[in-house]
Parts: structure tokens; C-alpha cells; sequence
């Protein structure tokens, strides 16, 4: 077998690869084997079939599945003899015509990780803000304030109440550009929590004051980004009907408000602390990954890389599934909720851009810094999400080691970096 390698770009690689007849032959004669165990055609048994006869009335099929089977069993070693590594499964560009006798010819596209150099001072000792992990007294009193409105009782307005934020209303309202209705822009009974912008603020807004059967007309304009095709960069009009309205009876936040909660606080005091404390603790991880996110932002200033493409589509298509899977466990679809997928993903590629250059600095650092997982850190992983889960240890394992070792060493690079950072307390 011989193997070429052509340099596309310095992260892209095109390999030329030529397989000796013999192998040729021998791939058209498994094919044809399998293809014989399958085909029943009269005069012949069942395995027996000669080679040139489904040859002859399986041309297609036979050369299909010999390419398929010579691809399959010659690329990896190909790869192997040209000393690349890809990042992603080589995809098959070109091949050229299937004969018996003489070598078959195909070239395939690989994707490699950029190469570059990365000083040492260019990521140790980096100066970094940490954002403030103070709570104030103000925002635990907006969280509580918050769960007063959940755990509210709601109860029907009289007939001349006018609507006001926080009031949940009932709409009905239809959507039109223009003349015509907005396809799938329309509702009979819309629960909507006034002044939350879960509907659309601006409309939300409009409808303040109005009381039960009034009709309100509004115009939204969206932006030309919005993730709706049906919306984006046009005038909206929404013609609203108020069809009923509740208020919430927001009790004082006491104790006995508390136990009514049933979430197994003892009292108001034991509520604050404990909301208190649990703002800390998301304030101290915001700040963390604030402070991890400036830190790779500053480093990726001081070097340049170019970044495979098939790679930052790879890591963008798993932002979709990711977001598509929360969608469907909240009972939507893209099209359900309005979203226009090419339009996400155009307003998703540069994060997924930044996540594969992060993806390779931090690869290069820990190549640099010598940083490796131990066997205990390993195991230590493993025994924590086998008791997450409720799993097997062996499982928990199996899973780490096949899919979580370059998201753990990237974690630990990380922790290095931050280690070496001269942080700055905000204000």
C-alpha cells in the first residue's frame, strides 16, 4: 500500500492512498460471498452463487460494498503509516474505479491539531479580575420577594381591576405582518405572569391598565438576528383580547408562611440563611468561571492558531443536540418554540469557535506542563459518580475512561493556570 500526505492547510491533510490488486481481489471476493449467502436465484443454491454471475447482475452493489470494505480496512492503517493523528474520523472525498486486477486509488480528508508555539510567559503569572462573591442584602431580599410571588395564592380579579405587573393574565391574540397572519402566532387562552417578558415584554407592557375584555393592538419590531424566521427584522402587529385576570394574594413572610411552603424550613430566619448561603455558593461559582473564562480569553489574545473547520462545525452540532434534548424534555420541538435552527447556528459558531481554541491551548499547556490524570484521580472520579448515579464502579469507570479523560485534564490544566494567575479581587 502506498500513502501520500498533501497539506490542504496546516490543520487539514488529504491523504493519497493506493491498494495493491491482491487486496482488491480479495475485498470483491468477500463481498461476493456474503452477497451469495443472502441471494436465492433459481438454478443455483443458496452460497453457491458464482462470483462472475453476481458480479454481473450486482455490479453496483458488489463495487459499493468491496470500496467499502477496502476503505474500512486499509484507512486506519494509512493513517497509521502517515504519523498524523486526527481529531475526527477522515472522511472519504474521492476514489477512482474498482477493477480486479489492477490497484485501487481513493483519498480521504483528515483534520490534525494545530500546531504553534506557546511561550511560557504567555500563561503563567497572566494578571485576571475575580468578580466580588459578595451577596447583599438587597439581592437575598429579592430572592425571597421572588419565592412570596411563587408560593402566592392566585385568585380571580374583580371585573373592573386593571391589569397590573405580576398579575397573571389570560390572552387571546393573533399575530400579523401586515394583512396577514403570522403562521403559528396565535392563541385562544395564553397563561401569561405579566411583567415577566415570558410572553414579550413589550407587549406585556402594552396591555398594563386594560381590564377584562379590552382589546389592545400593539407593534413589536424584531431585530434582524431573531432566532424566529417568521419574526426577524419585521413589524409585528398583535392584536390582544384580555380574556380574564388573577392576583396574587402575596402572604407576609413568616413562619407560618414558611411551613406552608413544605420545603422543610423551620422558619423564616432558617429560610433567609439558608437562601443567603446558597447565593454565596452560586456567586462563588459565577466568579470561578468568570474568572477561568477571562484568564483563557487573555492567553488566547497572546497566540494565533488556526482551527480545523469540520472540528468547530463538530463542536457546534453538539450545542445543538444539547439544546434540542432540553427543548424535548420541556415538551417542545425548534419548531414548537419558533427557532430557526440555521439561524442558531449561525449565532452559536463563535462559541463553538472559542470552545475549540480553548479546547487546543489547554491541550497544548498540559502537553507542555507535563500535566497527566492519575490512576487515583481516575478512580476518585469514578467512585464519585458510581455513588451520584447509583451505578456500577465498573460502569462509572468505563464511562470516564471513554468519554470524560479530556474534559478532566482539561479541568486540571485549568486549576494549573489559575494557580499560576495573579488574580485581582474586584470590587
Amino acid at each position: 500500500m502506498k500513502v501520500n500526505v498533501e497539506d490542504i492547510t496546516q490543520v487539514e491533510k488529504r491523504l493519497q492512498v493506493e491498494v495493491p490488486p491482491e487486496v482488491v481481489r480479495r475485498a470483491i471476493d468477500r463481498t461476493c460471498q456474503r452477497l451469495s449467502q443472502k441471494v436465492d436465484l433459481k438454478g443455483f443454491r443458496k452460497g453457491r452463487v458464482p462470483k462472475s454471475v453476481l458480479r454481473r447482475l450486482f455490479k453496483e452493489h458488489v463495487e459499493e460494498k468491496a470500496i467499502e470494505l477496502i476503505v474500512e480496512e486499509s484507512l486506519p492503517r494509512a493513517v497509521r503509516e502517515s504519523g498524523l493523528q486526527p481529531i475526527l474520523r477522515p472522511t472519504l472525498e474521492d476514489y477512482g474505479e474498482l477493477k480486479e486486477t489492477q490497484a485501487f486509488t481513493y483519498t480521504a480528508r483528515l483534520e490534525i491539531r494545530p500546531d504553534f508555539e506557546l511561550p511560557r510567559e504567555a500563561y503563567v503569572g497572566v494578571e485576571v479580575e475575580k468578580p466580588s462573591e459578595e451577596v447583599s442584602e438587597k439581592e437575598v431580599e429579592e430572592y425571597l420577594e421572588a419565592l412570596r410571588y411563587t408560593f402566592a395564592e392566585i385568585k380571580k380579579a374583580p371585573e373592573d381591576h386593571p391589569l397590573q405587573e405580576r398579575d397573571v393574565a389570560i390572552l387571546a391574540f393573533k399575530a400579523y405582518e401586515g394583512d396577514r397572519p403570522v403562521p403559528g402566532h396565535e392563541a385562544e387562552a395564553l397563561y401569561v405572569d405579566v411583567g415577566t417578558g415570558e410572553f414579550d415584554e413589550r407587549v406585556e407592557k402594552a396591555i398594563l391598565g386594560h381590564k377584562v375584555g379590552d382589546e389592545v393592538e400593539v407593534e413589536v419590531e424584531y431585530p434582524e438576528e431573531a432566532l424566529n424566521e417568521l419574526l426577524a427584522g419585521k413589524k409585528i402587529r398583535y392584536h390582544v383580547v384580555i380574556r380574564e385576570i388573577y392576583v396574587r394574594e402575596l402572604a407576609p413572610l413568616d413562619d407560618e408562611f414558611v411551613k406552608k411552603m413544605k420545603l422543610g424550613f423551620e422558619s423564616a430566619e432558617h429560610l433567609r440563611e439558608r437562601v443567603r448561603a446558597r447565593l454565596e455558593e452560586e456567586r462563588r461559582r459565577k466568579a470561578e468561571e468568570k474568572l477561568r473564562e477571562d484568564l483563557l480569553a487573555k492567553i488566547l489574545e497572546k497566540v494565533d492558531f488556526p482551527v480545523p473547520e469540520r472540528y468547530v462545525e463538530f463542536k457546534l452540532a453538539q450545542m445543538i443536540e444539547g439544546i434540542e434534548q432540553d427543548l424535548q424534555q420541556k415538551g417542545h420541538t425548534f419548531e414548537s418554540a419558533g427557532i430557526s435552527v440555521e439561524r442558531l447556528k449561525k449565532r452559536l459558531r463563535p462559541v463553538a469557535e472559542r470552545q475549540a481554541r480553548e479546547e487546543f491551548l489547554l491541550e497544548k499547556i498540559a502537553e507542555q506542563e507535563g500535566i497527566t490524570l492519575t490512576q487515583e484521580e481516575l478512580e476518585k472520579k469514578a467512585q464519585e459518580m458510581a455513588r451520584a448515579s447509583g451505578g456500577r464502579l465498573e460502569e462509572a469507570r468505563q464511562v470516564i475512561m471513554t468519554y470524560m479523560v479530556p474534559k478532566l485534564l482539561a479541568e486540571k490544566t485549568l486549576e494549573f493556570l489559575v494557580s499560576q494567575a495573579r488574580i485581582q479581587e474586584k470590587e
